[in-house]
């Protein structure tokens, strides 16, 4: 009997790591002003609703003023962060959550003395302007 569920679990795992667990470690990580993302759950890999993506940001770094047509949750599971978030400036440290509302312009700022980490969740194919309203061009998109 164990040898049969040992069959069923294997051939099980290697069925849902085909369509629905993706290792991280094949995944191409981009980099931009000291900026690094993952995307670890994206259109590409069959996600529907949500993108998810693995980031960090460079001691001194910043990401640019952007605005998203859907919300954004930031978690910050290592580092310190200034979100300037509309008019609002908040510094959080991890471990934090900070969710910034839609078409709301938004920048985080790497504030502490190492490279932070973050997993950041947003709509499918949310558009991405600049604090003019240009749509960015992103390496990863």
């Amino acid at each position: 009997m164990r040898k049969i569920w040992f069959a069923l679990f294997t051939a099980g795992a290697l069925f849902a790591e085909d369509k629905l667990v993706h290792s991280h470690d094949a995944i191409r990580q981009y980099s931009m002003h000291g900026n690094f993302q993952k995307g670890i759950a994206t259109k590409e890999m069959g996600a529907k609703e949500f993108e998810v993506w693995r980031a960090s940001i460079a001691v001194g770094s910043k990401t640019p003023r952007h605005v998203h047509e859907s919300e954004e949750v930031f978690i910050v599971l290592k580092g310190k962060i200034r979100a300037i978030v509309g008019d609002q400036e908040i510094d959080c440290e991890a471990p934090a959550t900070l969710i910034c509302p839609a078409n709301v312009p938004h920048q985080l700022i790497n504030i502490g003395d190492e490279p932070t980490d973050q997993i950041l969740v947003l709509g499918i194919d949310s558009k991405i302007s600049d604090a003019n309203g240009q749509e960015m061009k992103l390496p990863w998109r």
